[in-house]
């Protein structure tokens, strides 16, 4: 007897969030539980851009339009958490990252 993931070999296919030309997170504050506030008018966001995650005060409502975009057809998205986390939703066409490893 074998178990298959719903759908079809696409599964696990998530897609990848990447930074908006001409944006930079480097300049932003780092913020997580043990560090300083965000300042008024930020939150506290975790992404993760080419393998890294960074954790920065940023302004939530510029996240999705304005500094990061998703590749493969997905929408980004902010978890509510904290820190918050952006994520790709969606099923992913092309671009993908795999979102579990098929090791047993």
């Amino acid at each position: 007897m074998s178990l298959s993931a719903c759908g079809s070999d696409d599964a696990g296919k998530q897609g990848r969030l990447v930074l908006r030309d001409a944006q930079s997170l480097d300049l932003a504050q780092e913020c997580g539980v043990d560090l300083p506030q965000c300042p008024q008018g930020t939150a506290c966001i975790a992404f993760k851009i080419e393998g890294t995650l960074r954790v920065r005060c940023v302004d939530e409502s510029k996240v999705c339009g304005e500094i990061v975009s998703c590749t493969g057809g997905t929408e980004c998205a902010i978890l509510t958490s904290y820190p918050g986390q952006v994520i790709c939703s969606g099923k992913c066409t092309s671009d993908c990252d795999s979102a579990v490893s098929n090791t047993p």
